[in-house]
């Protein structure tokens, strides 16, 4: 399912001169002038607003912290679970 499209847009790109007609759409920040300049842009179809706002929002910690923790003991309870395995297979074999 795409979640935008291609299309063609104008936007203001920096420009050393610009004619007054250019300076109407464009007009100049400071000593700086810019022209319209058409370029091609993938734009988001707005029903995935909400899709990209849930990526783009706040970091949650706690939500971090426990998908960690629970990483973290499953290792650590993995490795105690093979000591044990390879401490009784050392048993066996010994006799």
């Amino acid at each position: 399912m795409a979640k935008g499209s291609t299309q063609s847009v104008v936007v203001c790109t920096p420009s050393t001169t610009a004619s007054t007609a250019q300076q109407a759409v464009c007009p100049k920040v400071g000593t700086q002038f810019y022209v319209p300049t058409k370029v091609q842009a993938y734009l988001l179809d707005p029903s995935q607003q909400n899709n990209i706002d849930a990526a783009l929002g706040d970091f949650d910690y706690a939500y971090a912290s426990g998908l960690w923790s629970l990483a973290f003991s499953m290792v650590v309870g993995l490795y105690f679970v093979s000591h044990g395995i390879g401490q009784v297979l050392g048993m066996v074999r010994r006799g």
